[in-house]
């Protein structure tokens, strides 16, 4: 796959990106000017400090000195209204700045890996999850619905079997109780590459200082819908909340290229440094505008040959043009 192809010209086991697209918002309908998933987010202010143990693996400086960025939290969802208050997918997206504009970027999910090894495989599975959450209609249209959603659930599993283990992870967690208390994986292999060319694999994961906390039903039916946003705000005016940008450094024969397949967790795990979460963005409403793509990557840093991360930024290119008409 050459990524001096047009966006919607590259393919992965016969999809192209704009074939992607179409399909999620068949499924999801968002609105014109909504991203096709993690719909409803906002943008914070944030700072990062590193603690130097990677300072010998990479000549990345943004990973290596003290360095300013944005981060957006956000709903999976496809849906504006999509409700926190469920199970799903919770979004943490990192810009890395200097002077003002993106040198790096980290895109992360509270997934423990990524649930297909293929882009199709994605697809399919949003397809199902999004009639999964159909609410349209009567009680008995709904029942209807979500009988037809199992079947079709089943179904992709069956014809994507690496989807299991993490789909069965995910469905045992409940809600985060709040964007502060998740746990959010970046899902993908990178490289580390220092001054000598030297190449070390890795993941990263962002964990909270606070620890993480589930929503508890009883919880769960006092609060708004879209609570989240408004929680992460006011725990802000008492002061920053934490993450620790975790690396997770590969072994011989550690899949680089599988995204769907969780490394060992004895595998060294090193803090890369700090991440304070400070204020909601006075310039939110422009960064709501930029992509947050993890093939973005600085000196020192190197994709790896994962095509689901190589198709990546193609959809989101596809996915910004539409909404940015």
């Amino acid at each position: 796959m050459s990524n001096d192809m047009p966006d919607d010209a590259v393919t992965v086991d016969g999809m192209t990106a704009r074939q992607a697209i179409d399909r999620i918002e068949t499924a999801g309908r968002p609105r014109p000017h909504d991203r096709r998933l993690h719909a409803r987010g906002a943008v914070y202010d944030a700072r990062f400090v590193p603690t130097g143990h990677v300072a010998g693996l990479t000549r990345a400086t943004h990973l290596t000195t003290e360095t300013e960025a944005v981060i957006r939290f956000s709903n999976g969802s496809p849906k504006i209204d999509a409700d926190d208050r469920i199970k799903g997918i919770r979004g943490m997206a990192v810009k890395f700045l200097s002077d003002g504009r993106a040198v790096a970027d980290l895109v992360a999910a509270n997934f423990r890996v990524f649930p297909s090894n293929t882009p199709e495989g994605f697809i399919d599975l949003v397809e199902a999850m999004a009639a999964a959450s159909a609410a349209d209609g009567t009680l008995a249209d709904r029942a209807k619905s979500k009988i037809a959603a199992v079947g079709k659930i089943a179904g992709v599993l069956a014809h994507h079997p690496e989807s299991r283990a993490g789909l069965k992870t995910f469905i045992a967690r409940q809600p985060p109780a709040s964007f502060a208390t998740c746990r959010y994986d970046g899902l993908h292999a990178f490289f580390l590459v220092d001054a000598e060319g030297h190449r070390r694999a890795f993941r990263y994961r962002l964990v909270p200082q606070l620890g993480e906390i589930e929503l508890e039903a009883a919880h769960a039916s006092t609060l708004t819908p879209d609570f989240l946003l408004g929680e992460l705000d006011a725990r802000l005016n008492a002061g920053p909340v934490s993450f620790t940008l975790v690396f997770q450094l590969a072994e011989e024969g550690d899949p680089t290229n599988d995204p769907s397949i969780a490394w060992p967790e004895h595998r060294p795990l090193l803090p890369a440094g700090y991440l304070h979460v400070q204020r909601r963005s006075a310039r939110n409403d422009e960064w709501e505008r930029h992509v947050f793509d993890p093939t973005r990557v600085a000196p020192g840093v190197e994709l790896s040959e994962d095509p689901v991360l190589r198709f990546r930024p193609h959809a989101y290119s596809v996915s910004a043009e539409r909404r940015s008409t």
